[in-house]
C-alpha cells in the first residue's frame, strides 16, 4: 500500500480520531522496539490501517494509555496494549519494505535505485529478524512480489490480472491467524482495498510510467493521455473501476463481524478511498470539472 489507505479527518469524531493516531503510534513504537528507529521511518497509515483491522476483528480488547512521544516529549499519545497485532503488523512493514527495496533495485530508475542500494544493508538485517518471527507473512510477500515481476514482464496484461497478484497477497496477510467466515471477509476485505490501491496507484503513475517508459497496465490503451479527451476519458474509466471495487470492499467490511473501531473502519474504506480517489483523478479533468470538498 502508498499511502492512499488512511483516514478523512473531517469526517471524524475527534475520540476515533485519536483512538486512530493511536494505533498510528502504537505501531511506530513496535517498529522501533522490535527493529530500531531506522523501521520507524518505514511507517505509514497503510499499515496503521492494517493494524486497526486486525485489533477490529480479534477477541482480545484493546487497552490504551497516555504515553509520551519519544520524539516529542511534550507530547502525550494514546498507545495501545495489544502487542501481538501491533508487533504482526510491524513485521508486515519490514517484509514489505525489504521486496520493496529489492525489487527498486532491479527495475527501478537511478534515483531509486541509488537510494535502494544505500539502505539495502540495513533492510536486509531487519528483514532476517522478520522473517524468523513472521515466516508465513515473508512466504505471501515474497511470493506475490515474484510473480508480479513475472506479470509485468509480459506483453499485454489487463488491469485485473495486473492487480492481481498484490491484491491476494494482502488479502492473505490480513486474514492469517483468522477462521470461517471472519477469515473470508479479511482475505475479500484485503483484496479489495489493495487493488483499490494498485488501480489508483497506476493511475496516479500514468503520465510518470509513460515519459519513462516503465510498467503501466493502462499505458497501452491511453498511450496519448495529453489529449484532453483522452485524459477525461480515462478518468471516467478508472472512476467506474474505483466505485466498484471500493463497493466490493465495503461489502466484505459489512459481512466482517468486528469487536470494536467501526467507525474508524467505515471512515477509512468510504471516506478515505474515496478522498484518496478523487485527489488523483482531479488531475486528468478541466480545472472547472475537478472535484472538491466542501464544509457548509
Amino acid at each position: 500500500m502508498l499511502g492512499y489507505v488512511r483516514a478523512f479527518k473531517p469526517e471524524m469524531k475527534i475520540k476515533d480520531f485519536e483512538l486512530y493516531r493511536g494505533v498510528y503510534c502504537s505501531l511506530c513504537r513496535a517498529l522501533g522496539r522490535l527493529y530500531s528507529p531506522v523501521a520507524q521511518l518505514f511507517l505509514s497509515y497503510d499499515f496503521a490501517f492494517a493494524a486497526i483491522l486486525r485489533l477490529a476483528s480479534g477477541e482480545c480488547g484493546c487497552e490504551f494509555s497516555k504515553k509520551r512521544c519519544p520524539y516529542n516529549p511534550l507530547k502525550k499519545c494514546m498507545i495501545c496494549g495489544s502487542r501481538k497485532e501491533l508487533d504482526f503488523c510491524a513485521h508486515a512493514v519490514v517484509i514489505t519494505v525489504y521486496y520493496k527495496v529489492i525489487d527498486n533495485l532491479h527495475d527501478g530508475g537511478i534515483k531509486s535505485k541509488l537510494l535502494a542500494a544505500l539502505i539495502y544493508p540495513v533492510v536486509r538485517l531487519m528483514h532476517k529478524k522478520a522473517a524468523r518471527l513472521a515466516p508465513e507473512i515473508d512466504k505471501i510477500i515474497g511470493n506475490a512480489m515474484k510473480n508480479q515481476a513475472e506479470c509485468e514482464k509480459k506483453k499485454d496484461v489487463c488491469i485485473d490480472e495486473a492487480a492481481h497478484h498484490s491484491a491476494d497477497a494482502l488479502g492473505k496477510v490480513f486474514s492469517i491467524g483468522f477462521e470461517g467466515e471472519r477469515k473470508n471477509s479479511l482475505y475479500n476485505l484485503g483484496y479489495m482495498v489493495d487493488r483499490f490501491v494498485y488501480i489508483l496507484d497506476a493511475a496516479d503513475d500514468l503520465e510518470k510510467d509513460l515519459k519513462n517508459g516503465s510498467f503501466n497496465p493502462f499505458a497501452k490503451e491511453y498511450s496519448d493521455i495529453s489529449d484532453p479527451e483522452i485524459r477525461k476519458a480515462f478518468a471516467k474509466r478508472a472512476e467506474e473501476m474505483l466505485n466498484l471495487t471500493q463497493s466490493s470492499a465495503l461489502d466484505a467490511m459489512d459481512s466482517l463481524e468486528k469487536k470494536r473501531f467501526e467507525d474508524i473502519l467505515e471512515n477509512i474504506v468510504f471516506d478515505g478511498l474515496t478522498f484518496s480517489g478523487e485527489t488523483v483523478l482531479k488531475k486528468y479533468l478541466p480545472a472547472e470539472k475537478k472535484k472538491t470538498y466542501r464544509v457548509d
